[in-house]
Parts: C-alpha cells; structure tokens; sequence
C-alpha cells in the first residue's frame, strides 16, 4: 500500500502540475522544476518525503513572494482536481504550512481552496501550534460554513492525533476548544461531516 501511495507522485503528476503552473506564470521553468524533482534520490523517497520534496522544488521556482506564489497556486488547483479525493495534491496545502505561517489570512484563504476534493487538515495544525487561540476561532468560522468540506475540516483538522499529521496534545489535556467545534457539527446534515465529528 505505502509502494501505491507513494507512486501517486509519479511522471504525469508532475507534468500535469508544471504545464498548468507554467500557462499562469510563464516564468516557470518547467524542465528545471522537473530535473529537481526527479533527482538521484527520488526513488528512494517515500510519500511525504516526496511531497515534501516537491514542494520545496515548487518553492525554488515560482517567484520570491508568497502572496505571488499561492495566488498562482490557486489558480493552478482546479485543474488539478479529480473524480473524488485527490490525496497528491497536498503539495498545495504543504506549501502553505511550510512557507505561509506569518501571513495568516493569505494562508487561510489558500487553504479554504486547496481544501476542495483533497484536505487541508494536515496543514492547518501547524497554525494552531502557532497561535491556538487564533486558529481555534477560524475552526468556529468555518464550522458555520455553508460548504461542508469546510465544516468538515474544522473537525478534522482539530483532533489531537490525526494520522500522518502532527499531534495536538494541548487538546488531550483540555478538549474544551474542540468540543465548542464539535458541538456545532454534532448534528451535521452532511453525512460527510458526521463520520468525522464521530471518530473523534
């Protein structure tokens, strides 16, 4: 399974993603982007170390500036997006944690976008180990949301383990935050918010 998951990062992934990137900055230098990516070490990279790697590649060749760069991302987004859940593109979110955590509203916008059809519950976390408080309040923001990918990540991303992602042990000591987000969801009409407010 972790062989399968990892060979979601694959040739035609990359290609689909630097060919869309390059048609909204045109700077983009598509074959550099791709030699970095597939370099000596790639086949030794497991899942999220190849996420990793090529967002950090991504990070070499869009320009020097976030703001620039995640408003080239999100444009680039919906032409990556499949039938049902796209777990590859994470990269998007990844980007985000990684390079967005001090410009808070520009990074939680892009992460109201990237987290359509994939999630933006991995990514999140690291802002609420930034400022708790902060990123608890956008939670409750977006446990009232009409859409309910976003009510459903406001669940997700405030669990105090999730797997593959970082844990949030504050919250084993005192749930009471969660709980204020989980009480708004606990009656959820969409099916999809209910099974993750009840694996909590």
């Amino acid at each position: 399974m972790a062989e399968q998951l990892k060979n979601l990062y694959n040739e035609k992934f990359v290609e689909q993603l630097s060919s869309t990137i390059n048609s909204y900055y045109k700077e983009f230098e598509k074959e550099k982007f791709y030699s970095t990516v597939f370099d000596d070490n790639w086949d030794d990279l497991e899942l999220k170390q190849r996420m990793r790697h090529i967002t950090v590649s991504l990070y070499t060749y869009l320009p020097n500036d976030y703001i620039k760069s995640i408003n080239i991302l999100k444009q680039t987004y919906p032409h990556m997006i499949g039938e049902g859940i796209r777990l590859e593109n994470i990269i998007f979110q990844d980007f985000v944690e990684l390079y967005g955590l001090d410009d808070w509203d520009t990074s939680m916008d892009a992460l109201e976008c990237f987290t359509r059809n994939c999630s933006s519950e991995f990514a999140i976390r690291q802002f609420i180990v930034k400022d708790e408080d902060r990123a608890m309040k956008q939670m409750l923001i977006w446990a009232k949301s009409d859409d309910h990918e976003l009510r459903r990540l406001a669940s997700e991303g405030c669990r105090s383990r999730l797997p593959w992602a970082i844990a949030l042990p504050s919250f084993k000591k005192d749930p009471t935050k969660v709980l204020e987000v989980l009480e708004l969801l606990k009656d959820d009409d969409s099916k999809y918010v209910q099974k993750s407010v009840a694996i909590i």
